[in-house]
């Protein structure tokens, strides 16, 4: 992609094409008068520095504190220098409320050949003549947000201690708004005092919800609130007092506090080799890792009717009951896929597509190990800012960084020559088998799409648009994959 030169100042605007940028806190912001008046604002700014308005356009109803996080603001720098060459706001704050973002994105548009025009305060983001005023702006953006984030602290604060009536505009189950107060609603109560029932007789989370009609995660939320023990979560009482037996409550959370993993100090939680890929074929219930396992959730008749028939050696009846066949040991399905990667063949297109890959000269690859440091920086020296307000360090180490940039993207990082790429592809088995949990979830989300499987020994695998675009749906052998199930001991041990 050839990227044109960014712009000096607003006269250099003339011609470009623009999309517009609309970003309001919340939905009902969103479908008031804010979006409007940002767009009039958008119009006159576009008209009068003679852009093309391409009718590109992002509207977004969300926290200006956590913006990047959002689906629309990846499509945004997606099309950058490409679909559109100036990203029109309306002013500052409507872009973002972290300084981070907005430095990232400053940066990260023009190295595309985009550049950000803020219509109000008519900055330029690539005048440099205009970067001490956008730097302002966009440090004064966040300082608002965390002013008012205090601000609606200290006025919940205030309303719990006057009212001692929980903040938010959604009152706990069981209860209803009442103007400025909450009061008891009888029907909706009655189902939460039949959910404490129920839990301290031992029932789970799902089949309360089965018995009270309310979905898994709301049971969760009823069982664990204080506020039908009569406190608050901040600890104040509450004005309608206990609305549960306060023994009851108190029986239910010693119950769930033995299988909580809220528990103080570090946890180190393993990160499983196919964790959200492994599907069951009959349900498409994903199976879950935990204490090396991976488990089917209130399996299926069809998943747990395919457990292998396991029998003892030395026992009267033979047939060993104890194998539910709604879990597997983790190592099973991983060593089936490795066995998997062992039916592969190098098709003659994957062995054409990656000599191409390893062999092509990239004018637009880089240092990438450099370029990652460089963006590093540039995070560490905006935080830096925040705290210091020193300016001048700021751009003499954008700068500097600036600077090292464009040699990283002129000297380009080694690639391996094509007989490497095809060793690593050849000894891929090998490779799944010494690499960590962490190695072996990168190589099997960049494979597979899916994994559908029927108990442990039925296996049908769904590629990725990746990995089909380089020859891999040819690449399976005609083999099937099954699993060997050994003999055991005490027990569960498959």
């Amino acid at each position: 992609m050839t990227v044109r030169a960014l712009p000096r100042s607003l006269e250099d605007l003339r011609g470009r094409r623009a999309a517009r940028w609309i970003r309001e806190s919340t939905a009902g912001q969103a479908d008031n008068f804010g979006p409007d008046a940002q767009a009039e604002q958008q119009t006159r700014a576009i008209e009068r520095w003679g852009l093309v308005d391409t009718g590109g356009a992002w509207e977004v109803a969300h926290s200006g504190r956590t913006i990047a996080a959002t689906g629309q603001w990846a499509e945004m720098l997606a099309g950058a220098g490409e679909d559109w060459e100036v990203l029109v706001v309306g002013y500052v704050s409507r872009f973002a409320r972290d300084l981070r973002t907005a430095v990232n994105a400053r940066h990260d548009l023009h190295a595309r050949g985009a550049v950000i025009l803020f219509a109000d305060e008519r900055v330029l983001s690539s005048d440099e003549d205009e970067w001490e005023r956008w730097a302002r702006e966009a440090v004064e953006a966040e300082a608002y947000s965390r002013r008012l984030a205090k601000r609606i602290r200290e006025g919940y604060a205030a309303k719990r201690r006057r009212l001692r009536v929980p903040g938010g505009n959604r009152a706990p189950f069981g209860t209803i708004r009442d103007g400025r107060t909450i009061t008891v609603d009888e029907a909706s109560l009655s189902i939460v005092r039949r959910a404490y029932e129920l839990a301290s007789a031992g029932l789970t989370a799902r089949e309360l919800a089965a018995a009270t009609g309310l979905a898994p995660t709301h049971v969760a939320e009823v069982l664990t609130n204080p506020f039908y023990a009569g406190r608050l979560r901040t600890g104040e009482p509450s004005a309608l007092g206990a609305l549960v037996d306060v023994g009851t409550w108190e029986h239910v959370q010693a119950m769930r506090a033995r299988y909580s993993r809220r528990h103080r100090g570090s946890v180190n939680r393993r990160q499983y080799g196919l964790a959200g890929l492994l599907v069951c074929a009959a349900c498409g219930r994903r199976l879950i890792g935990h204490v090396g396992r991976y488990r089917h959730t209130d399996a299926c008749e069809p998943f747990k009717a395919a457990a292998p028939r396991r029998y003892r050696r030395f026992a009267t009846t033979n047939l060993d009951h104890r194998v539910k066949g709604e879990s597997y040991k983790s190592e099973l399905y991983e060593a089936a896929i490795g066995r998997a990667f062992e039916h592969v063949a190098i098709s003659a297109r994957l062995k054409v597509d990656t000599v191409a890959d390893a062999t092509r000269q990239d004018p637009e690859s880089g240092d990438v190990l450099a370029l990652a440091r460089i963006n590093r920086e540039r995070d560490q020296a905006a935080l830096r800012f925040a705290r210091d307000r020193d300016l001048g360090r700021l751009e003499a180490t954008m700068a500097r960084l600036d600077a090292e940039a464009a040699a990283a993207v002129v000297r380009p990082s080694r690639t391996p020559t094509a007989a490497e790429a095809l060793a690593y592809l050849e000894e891929l088995p090998k490779l799944w088998a010494k690499t960590s949990d962490a190695g072996r979830h990168a190589i099997a989300e960049a494979t597979f799409e899916r994994i559908h499987v029927l108990g442990v020994t039925n296996y049908s695998f769904a590629l990725t648009a990746h990995a089909k675009a380089h020859g891999w749906d040819a690449t399976f052998g005609p083999g099937a994959v099954s699993s060997s199930i050994s003999q055991f001991g005490r027990g569960e041990r498959i």
